[in-house]
């Protein structure tokens, strides 16, 4: 009650005073609710800007995760292999693996040409074809190289006992068909036999266990070799 009153004789006495003081007092109390409201308006903005950003963060580690997941490639694999096709590999698989993938090499195959031509360490890139050559390739000159054909040429040329088995043309030995160079069917060893087109560890050994043949086309007869094959090998081949 007496503060009261004495606030009531200063305010009477100091109307000025009183005044300015009350007015300041508005003033201070204004400026200190715009600070609040501006504080609370910016903590608003930052929550808002961080609940958006977080998606996006989301999103890039989703790229990162794919861009380290393998990368496949295709390759043609075709010519003397067991299975040829487009094989899906993934990227960094050597040469060998595919020929794996395609079945290995088929009886057929220049064995001796791949290894000495292929690297199969090299590493095999998107699109790319590969194809193996068959032992006729070599023969008919598809796939040229001199000194693979000079080692071919030569152990086809004597027997056991220094005998020729091949005939050259214009020579007076028998010639084929076609005056290449050619086999004997009756004479020639099981790894000169597998020379000829077509014709495998199996067959060449049937082919010995079958003889003597007195014409070419016993072959046939006896079922030696089917009519396929024996077109591929009839220009190459003699008693």
């Amino acid at each position: 009650m007496l503060t009261i009153e004495v606030l009531y004789r200063f305010i009477k006495v100091h109307p000025i005073e009183t005044a300015l003081i009350s007015l300041a007092s508005i003033i201070t109390i204004i400026s200190l609710s715009l600070q609040l409201k501006s504080t609370n308006s910016k903590q608003s903005v930052l929550s808002a800007q961080t609940s958006i950003k977080e998606p996006s963060v989301q999103s890039n580690s989703q790229p990162t995760t794919k861009n380290l997941s393998p990368t496949t490639i295709f390759v043609d694999v075709s010519g003397a292999v067991k299975e040829p096709g487009v094989y899906e590999v993934e990227s960094g698989v050597r040469l060998e693996d595919v020929i794996e993938l395609a079945g290995g090499l088929s009886e057929e195959a220049d064995k001796r040409y791949v290894s000495r031509n292929y690297n199969l360490a090299k590493f095999v890139g998107d699109q790319e074809k590969i194809y193996i050559p068959y032992t006729w390739d070599i023969i008919n000159g598809t796939f040229v190289e001199q000194k693979r054909i000079l080692e071919y040429l030569q152990p086809l040329y004597l027997n056991n006992d220094k005998t020729p088995l091949l005939s050259k043309e214009g020579s007076s030995d028998a010639q084929s068909e076609g005056g290449g160079l050619t086999i004997s069917i009756n004479d020639a060893s099981k790894e000169e036999l597998e020379t000829l087109p077509g014709i495998g560890p199996v067959t060449a050994q049937k082919i010995i266990d079958n003889r003597p043949y007195t014409s070419l086309d016993e072959l046939l007869s006896r079922k030696v070799v089917n009519q396929s094959t024996f077109e591929k090998i009839k220009e190459f081949i003699e008693l």
